[in-house]
């Protein structure tokens, strides 16, 4: 098997040796097919869906170092005691083949939410009072700009007078 770059393929790898129709993938998971085909199949894979696509697929749970990294192969008919060994050849073997990981991963994803949240209710705010101040200076600048026409023409009816 050549080396697959990307979590995407390595996904419809998996999909094409355990003979599962793609719809039926994106039907379980409810991610959109145009995550799939053409450019975006090159890019990132969101950890959101990553999660989608375990709480389908538990038996991914078992190829995490596989499907994340792209290390080693996907065996599907590996016994399950290969994956103790592989947790103790990784120090992060907990994080990566815990049986809590969609867990913490939800947690993470859910810390990540609210601080976007959080972030664009501010970012708004601020734009609020960006578009408030920009009134403002408009404003400004047109009673400057009466006041100016004021003084000029004070100016040129003094200089007509002095003449």
């Amino acid at each position: 098997m050549d080396k697959i770059s990307t979590i995407k393929e390595r996904i419809l790898f998996y999909l094409e040796e355990k003979n599962i129709k793609k719809e039926s993938f994106y039907r379980e998971t409810g991610i959109s097919a145009s995550n799939f085909k053409g450019v975006g199949l090159k890019s990132d894979l969101g950890i959101d869906k990553v999660v989608k696509i375990l709480a389908a697929y538990p038996e991914l749970d078992q190829h995490l170092h596989w499907l994340i990294k792209g290390e080693g192969t996907l065996d599907l008919n590996a016994p399950q005691e290969r994956n103790e060994i592989a947790k103790k050849d990784h120090p992060q073997g907990d994080l990566l083949y815990g049986q809590d990981f969609n867990e913490k991963i939800g947690d993470v994803l859910a810390n990540m939410y609210a601080q976007y949240n959080t972030q664009d209710k501010s970012l708004l705010f601020m734009q609020n009072q960006i578009s408030k101040m920009e009134k403002k200076l408009e404003l400004t600048i047109l009673k400057q700009s009466k006041y100016l026409e004021k003084i000029l023409a004070l100016v040129q009816d003094k200089e007509a007078e002095s003449k």
